[in-house]
């Protein structure tokens, strides 16, 4: 055990150091057709400098639960916890869960706040410090309701199922991603943001543009909303959100106030096509697949770790198995990583693909992703190892060779015409 957690940092260790090379000559190579030199290093500076900070929660994170597994302190945690509660299970639970929470939003918390220094001194935010705690509070309390309710679920299915947990874990799992993606828009958002119908904001003239662009495509899309992400940053995006009845597309202010409204048209027909293609739905199902697989996986390892070990399980329900639920959490996302980010880039591919159908502007596309690139500071020549294990979208320059292959093919189709 001591060897397999050894080799296990020093790879950790390894895959950090090489994640932090800022891009490859041949990515550099592609990107000077688009971008110029200067662009380039500025956009992989920035890029460097928010994966070192990344790295460092990470360590962080697990370094604590590492501590918490491998020594006798989660142990002597979690008997502290019964021990002020009379020896009663599920506010031991609590207790032991509330301990994590708060010690872990204090060791995060000098990271995330250089974080937001961060994005102040690369000019991506003006707000002040005591905007950014406001919401940073907020997220905070939402984070405590949704993981006390995971919590205490996850711990009752321990409880009255020891052996066959997993089973109804991962209905639940299913169910609990479907109701978070149907709140998200209506309630959990509006907690941080404002959000107004297209139609009834300065943008109304473009909503007959979208209009069209949603006739094209054959959906339903009954609100646009656009969102006042102007208050928290300089960046721009776009997103689809939401399940069934609450789904709408979402556009920066700043996108709007800075893009053209041909740009805007293709970034709004690339949400469109992530609705066409029902990606939350499809994300929803194979999350709950690989839910049902890394439970079986945790249920085994929960069994094998009574009465091994530091933590010296008395049952799967034991309050100190908390900390390694967390630790396997947290290892399991890494392993998940780059298979999730590979369907993630896929959907994106898709998205993109409908958007050059519908708004039919491959010049207003490449255009748009340029100017993503400058605004947002994306790296615009990773490296591919990391674009294999953080990105969740397909390389700029993959996505303007996507626009120029359309392009080509279709000037190609209507000169044989």
């Amino acid at each position: 055990m001591r060897f397999g957690l050894f080799s296990g940092c020093i790879l950790f260790f390894a895959v950090c150091c090489y994640s932090l090379f800022g891009h490859s000559q041949d990515a550099v190579r592609r990107a000077e057709a688009h971008f110029t030199a200067d662009t380039i290093a500025h956009n992989a500076q920035f890029a460097w400098e928010r994966r070192a900070l990344f790295w460092a929660g990470a360590l962080v994170e697990l370094g604590f639960l590492v501590v918490l597994v491998f020594t006798k302190l989660g142990r002597r945690i979690a008997d502290g916890c019964q021990f002020l509660n009379g020896g009663l299970w599920l506010p031991a639970v609590l207790l032991v869960g509330v301990f994590f929470f708060v010690a872990e939003i204090l060791l995060r918390f000098p990271i995330n706040v250089a974080r937001f220094l961060h994005s102040t001194a690369w000019g991506m935010t003006s707000r002040p410090m005591e905007d950014w705690l406001l919401d940073y509070s907020k997220s905070v309390g939402v984070s405590a309701a949704i993981g006390a309710i995971v919590l205490v679920g996850l711990f009752l299915l321990l409880r009255w199922l020891p052996r066959l947990w997993w089973l109804p874990a991962t209905a639940a799992a299913s169910a609990l991603a479907v109701a978070y993606a149907f709140v998200l828009p209506v309630v959990i958002e509006p907690i941080f943001n404002t959000f107004e119908p297209i139609e009834q904001t300065k943008w109304a003239s473009l909503e007959p543009r979208f209009r069209d662009i949603v006739r094209r495509a054959g959906v339903e899309v009954d609100e646009v909303m656009v969102v006042d992400a102007s208050r928290q940053g300089h960046h721009s995006n776009a997103y689809f959100t939401g399940f069934g009845a609450t789904r709408r597309i979402v556009l920066y202010d700043n996108l709007l106030a800075k893009f053209t409204p041909a740009e805007v048209e293709t970034i709004l027909a690339h949400e469109v096509g992530h609705w066409y293609h029902d990606h939350i739905v499809l994300g929803i199902a194979m999350a709950t697949g690989g839910a049902l697989v890394a439970f079986i996986l945790v249920a085994c390892m929960l069994l094998w770790a009574r009465g091994r070990g530091k933590l010296c399980l008395t049952s799967p329900s034991d309050p100190a198995a908390l900390f390694l639920l967390l630790l396997l959490y947290v290892v399991g996302q890494w392993l998940a990583a780059p298979v999730q980010n590979a369907v993630s880039r896929h959907f994106e591919r898709q998205a993109d693909a409908a958007s050059l159908k519908w708004a039919k502007q491959p010049d207003a596309f490449i255009a748009a992703e340029i100017r993503l690139a400058k605004e947002n500071l994306i790296n615009v020549a990773p490296l591919p190892f990391n674009v294999w294990l953080f990105a969740s979208h397909p390389p700029v320059v993959d996505r303007i060779q996507m626009a120029l292959d359309w392009q080509k093919e279709n000037e190609t189709a209507d000169a044989r015409r």
